[in-house]
């Protein structure tokens, strides 16, 4: 999963570029999904000739993925008549061989993809179908039931839908796990704040000898921790969205002032720009020191993380396994990590550090959203038959049975049911830990674990009303990139690479560091790339957009 704040004056917003492929938007309040034929699609009747589709996601493949996708053979052999050859990369590969499988047309019918990944651009450049026959169609009765209209609006692109939307709520909380057992330890008291949570990482370096106070994975850093609190009552007039949510594709992070009846944009600021450009911004934020101020806390927080943290690719396995004492994750996460934690350390236990405080103390109009889906499933160009892609996705969602087998696995195996809408865990649960924000997140379908703690169960409940949240502005714009993806391409290795240098506190100096790297991306078309995206968003403006 990573906010949003009003002000009397200016309408501020964070333009980033990625964002925890946990931090999910959307949701819906749609009636249950109708149980349709094991077939998937109302118009399947008989077998149909078979196929294998290439399915690329990116994490770790679950060890009993064979076993269940034997199970969805069988069910679906006298109908779907549809085998899947899934490949799993790391989350930095994914996005890179997407880019070059794209590039050179390889076969590829259903792929992962995301406003943090590549959607945007591929979208811009073509390289996607267009679903929109799909949905709202008698035909894919699955696909009808479990994505309302209004979903479904949230998150098209140029007015059409070339993105399945996955997710289970609005959003995902974020928090920092923590070992329940050594801060009961260490006689402390539940994490209620960043001065607890020092004190409970100074415990750790103190008595736990080699163990890790704070794991950090190599391609997020701190991700959202001491970002700039944000809420919809913190000013009056208008908004500031930060933390993840906002305008993907940029190749860079920007700051989007506008004025204060919200139709013109007056400011378009990122990290290293002279201080005067900041000028339209209201107070504080007309100081850039106060919307970066975060960095500081990475610089003095960094000796507690791995020293090769840069280049870490699974931080929460170091918490599974005993090794470090804290992560920053998402409330879903729990269930799964208390259990493999319980593995390797017994009587080990986990709890969250939830830090965006009106979100700890549960208070309406906390969470901002743009009610888009910030994880996608896409059909690529160079799928070999969309309609039979999408027959297998209509079957997902046609039924709570067929959706359970690919989120949870085989039940009694994997999972035990716990009425209609929860789940328990078993001695197999590990074996088949899926993805599921890749392939199979819905608000309609998706089951909540009961093995989580009550203090969990609360905040999911929370997370999961609409009016925990707000919109964000310019919550319907989507930058097209194809005019300056030349300039983008030149302009976001550079960028990534410095950024994420300093989201893991390496660079004492990056104040300095940000001024000289911001000086290069000028120089490589920063300021083309500022003034399209100006452009654009006074475009949708001008054209009725909120």
């Amino acid at each position: 999963m990573k906010q949003v704040f009003k002000s009397f004056f200016l309408m501020l917003t964070i333009v980033a570029l990625v964002s925890a492929c946990s931090n999910n938007s959307g949701g819906t309040n749609t009636p249950a999904a109708s149980s349709a034929a094991e077939g998937g699609g109302a118009s399947t009747n008989t077998a149909l000739k078979p196929i294998t589709l290439k399915v690329m996601l990116f994490g770790d493949k679950p060890t009993d993925l064979g076993s269940v996708l034997t199970e969805f053979e069988n069910r679906t052999k006298d109908t779907l008549n549809t085998k899947l050859e899934f490949e799993f990369n790391t989350g930095d590969d994914h996005k890179q061989k997407m880019k070059l499988k794209m590039s050179t047309g390889e076969q590829v019918d259903l792929a992962f993809d995301a406003p943090w990944q590549n959607l945007s651009q591929h979208v811009s450049q073509g390289l996607y179908t267009e679903l929109d026959k799909y949905f709202n169609n008698d035909d894919y009765p699955g696909l009808k039931a479990a994505f309302s209209e209004e979903f479904l609006a949230s998150n098209k692109i140029d007015g059409h839908i070339y993105a399945i939307p996955l997710t289970q709520y609005y959003t995902d909380i974020e928090a920092v796990m923590v070992r329940k057992d050594l801060r009961e330890k260490y006689g402390m008291d539940p994490i209620a704040s960043y001065d607890d949570y020092k004190v409970y990482l100074d415990n750790v370096r103190k008595n736990e000898g080699s163990m890790i106070p704070l794991a950090l994975k190599g391609a997020r850093g701190f991700f959202k921790m001491f970002e700039v609190e944000t809420n919809s009552q913190t000013f009056r007039g208008a908004n500031w969205a930060v933390n993840g949510l906002g305008i993907t594709g940029t190749g860079a992070d920007f700051n989007v002032a506008l004025s204060e009846d919200g139709k013109t944009v007056v400011g378009v600021t990122t990290i290293g720009d002279p201080a005067s450009e900041y000028a339209s911004f209201p107070e504080p934020f007309n100081n850039p020191d106060n919307i970066y101020q975060a960095y500081d806390k990475y610089v003095a927080f960094n000796p507690y993380v791995q020293k090769d943290s840069l280049s870490e690719k699974d931080a929460i396995a170091l918490f599974k396994a005993g090794k470090a004492a804290s992560f920053e994750g998402t409330i879903n996460d729990i269930p799964s990590v208390r259990q493999e934690l319980q593995k390797a350390v017994p009587g080990a236990d986990v709890e969250p550090f939830v830090y965006l405080s009106c979100a700890a103390d549960k208070k309406a109009g906390c969470i901002p959203t743009d009610y888009k889906a910030w994880n996608d499933l896409v059909i690529p160009i160079t799928a070999q038959d969309p309609d039979r892609t999408m027959k297998f996705i209509d079957w997902i969602f046609s039924s709570q049975e067929n959706h359970d087998l690919f989120e949870l696995g085989i039940e009694g195996t994997h999972w035990k049911a716990e009425g209609e809408k929860q789940y328990s865990l078993t001695e197999g649960s590990t074996n088949y830990i899926f993805p599921k924000y890749e392939l199979t997140w819905n608000p309609i379908l998706s089951r909540v674990g009961s093995d989580n703690d009550a203090l969990t169960l609360d905040y999911l409940n929370y997370q999961g009303s609409n009016d925990s949240y707000f919109r964000i502005p310019l919550s319907g714009f989507t930058f097209n990139s194809d005019s300056v993806k030349t300039e983008i391409a030149k302009v976001q290795p550079k960028f990534d690479q410095a950024v994420q240098i300093f989201r893991h506190g390496l660079d004492p100096n990056w104040k300095q560091s940000a001024e000289k790297l911001n000086k290069e991306l000028r120089a490589l078309g920063l300021d083309t790339i500022r003034e399209e995206l100006k452009k654009q968003m006074q475009a949708y403006l001008d054209n009725g957009g909120i």
